[in-house]
């Protein structure tokens, strides 16, 4: 009995345990936040996606807006905006991000397998952004380019340091 703790406590200090730094932490809480507020965000719209398409078409539309907003216009634009892109890539998205989400749960159990998951469907959701959303509202994607190159760096930091 004596022996097998002694072969243990050798390989324990042989192989430690990776743990989990302050810095990793912070930043899968807040990737675990994105993902659960952006899937949340894909999946309303996906679901009120054609309840939203007729209402703005009606004529209480207008008066709705004016409840929640004085500037009755940008948020008129903000909607048909939303609602000129499809449908599918509301659930697409959702998909990706709960995808990410899992991604992210994985780093966090410092599983290397965990960076791929949530770098692949990083790029997919850029991708589908770039076909779906930017190719109809035409707003630029050199932001959102940057940003998700970014936190796929900072998870690469990461893997070569922490994960196994």
């Amino acid at each position: 009995m004596e022996d097998y703790n002694q072969d243990q406590n050798f390989q324990d200090f042989e192989n430690p345990k990776p743990t989990r730094s302050f810095a990793l932490e912070a930043a899968c809480v807040l990737s675990f936040i994105n993902a659960v507020l952006q899937f949340l965000s894909n999946l309303l719209w996906f679901t009120a996606y054609n309840a939203m398409r007729k209402l703005s078409q009606t004529e209480e539309y207008d008066e709705m807006l004016e409840s929640f907003s004085q500037d009755i216009e940008m948020l008129n634009s903000t909607i048909q905006n939303q609602l000129a892109v499809s449908r599918i890539s509301y659930l697409l998205m959702a998909l990706l991000y709960a995808a990410s989400f899992y991604g992210v749960l994985q780093m966090w159990k410092l599983q290397k397998q965990g960076f791929h998951i949530y770098a692949i469907a990083q790029l997919l959701i850029l991708i589908v952004t770039a076909v779906f959303v930017t190719s109809v509202t035409g707003e630029p994607i050199v932001g959102t380019a940057v940003l998700t190159a970014l936190w796929i760096g900072i998870y690469f930091m990461f893997y070569k340091k922490h994960m196994q």
